[in-house]
């Protein structure tokens, strides 16, 4: 795989930072990650990580006209944006080169000097609360949620990450300033910056714009709960859709499992892409789906293994024996070598072709840093890809695919789901 250069420091207040260089790209993104997300939240705080994220961007002691943060980085045509998952908050920009130390003052400037206008606030929580309707209304979205939920039940892991009506509308200022206080700081965050840029000058714009930020402390969520589902069937019937969205799954692994990759071939091979065995069962034998998808993911202390798929109504059930049938048979056939190299270039190009942006370079590797507390170059990462076994992948599915550990979240319009849970017995 292509040279990978990476070069870490830690500031005197304890940011870590890292710096890819890339000469070949006109453009650099600057990433900002922040170790703190949904799963942190207690229940009268639920979806605030999500809420600060937006606040961050209605102005600050420097630029308190919130369209002057917007137009700082609009006429030099920057991508600029910010996302909230379970782990981590991330805001970033990407520009081209000539342009990377505004990028730098524009980040920095949100998040050591942002204002949280009550004003703004009560106009967001009209914003989120569509927000949430939308992703409310949409099955494929929504079948995750309570995927979530049969997972982790009411621990901060299967809550949604945008929160509730009820939470949302209640928050005030104060809590914003409380919570930023408590997680916004040095030592809970990661600076990534990837691209063309100069390393001196980068090195010593960061140690300007971000030698402000407080030390503090790293916090930690609460743990989650034991490696089995909360539920393992759980159903919400909306009797105006015309699909069965479903997804059916297992705990899976966290970050530190030496078995991440085996996992991630696993899935591949199930339902990874168009040649995979479930795509080739539920859809082109059967008809079934449009699309079918199996996927392996990983938090610090936990995971999900799951496949997912919009369903005939009437054959749901049967789509989701078919499911069943596919995990059995990875029990107990060992994976043949053609198809197992065949998931090991798959992965390989996915990880290839994502590195290609400055966008997806910034988040691989701050994102290990941040969570795993190192970096693995892609070249070690395919080294660990390529040493997995078809054994190492039987064992994994006998072990991860136990009957008694498979949940079902189901979405649709049915009112008899007996078809469905007898399948999980």
């Amino acid at each position: 795989m292509k040279a990978f250069t990476l070069k870490q420091f830690t500031m005197t207040n304890g940011l870590r930072v890292v710096l890819m260089p890339r000469d070949t790209s006109e453009t650099v993104t600057l990433l900002v990650l922040i170790g703190v997300g949904s799963r942190y939240e207690t229940p009268r705080l639920w979806g605030l990580s999500h809420f600060l994220e937006h606040m961050f961007f209605k102005g600050t002691e420097t630029r308190p006209d919130k369209m002057e943060i917007a137009i700082a980085l609009d006429r030099v045509g920057a991508e600029f944006n910010a996302f909230t998952g379970e782990e981590y908050t991330g805001y970033y920009v990407k520009l081209a080169k000539e342009h990377l130390a505004l990028g730098i003052d524009v980040v920095s400037d949100i998040l050591l000097r942002s204002l949280f206008p009550a004003e703004e606030i009560k106009r967001e929580q009209g914003v989120i609360t569509e927000e949430i309707r939308m992703y409310t209304d949409s099955p494929m979205s929504h079948v995750r949620h309570l995927w979530q939920r049969a997972l982790f039940g009411d621990h901060p892991l299967g809550r949604r990450i945008d929160g509730i009506e009820e939470t949302v509308t209640a928050f005030k200022r104060k809590d914003f300033v409380q919570y930023s206080n408590t997680h916004y700081h040095a030592r809970n965050a990661v600076v990534a910056v990837a691209g063309n840029f100069d390393t001196k000058k980068t090195r010593a714009l960061l140690k300007t714009h971000f030698g402000e930020l407080s030390p503090g402390k790293q916090t930690h969520p609460k743990p989650a709960p034991r490696r089995a589902p909360h539920d393992r069937f759980v159903h919400e019937r909306r009797v105006s859709l015309d699909q069965a969205h479903l997804i059916v799954g297992v705990p899976g692994l966290q970050y530190s499992d030496k078995r991440r990759w085996a996992a991630e071939l696993l899935a591949v091979i199930l339902g990874g892409g168009m040649s995979s065995r479930l795509f080739m069962s539920v859809r082109e034998q059967y008809g079934l789906a449009y699309a079918i998808r199996t996927s392996s993911e990983s938090y610090t202390d936990a995971g999900s293994f799951a496949t997912q798929a919009g369903l005939r109504v009437d054959k749901a059930a049967f789509a989701l024996q078919l499911i069943m049938t596919e995990y059995d048979r990875v029990m107990v056939e060992e994976v043949g070598n053609d198809e197992l190299n065949k998931a090991k270039q798959i992965v390989r190009g996915r990880l290839v072709l994502d590195l290609e942006e400055t966008n997806s370079l910034a988040s691989y590797s701050a994102g290990q840093l941040l969570l795993e507390r190192r970096i693995r170059t892609p070249s070690a990462v395919w080294k660990e890809i390529r040493a997995v076994t078809s054994s190492d992948i039987q064992k994994l599915a006998q072990d991860l695919l136990k009957p008694r550990r498979r949940a079902v979240a189901l979405l649709s319009p049915h009112g008899a789901t007996k078809s469905f849970t007898k399948l999980l017995k």
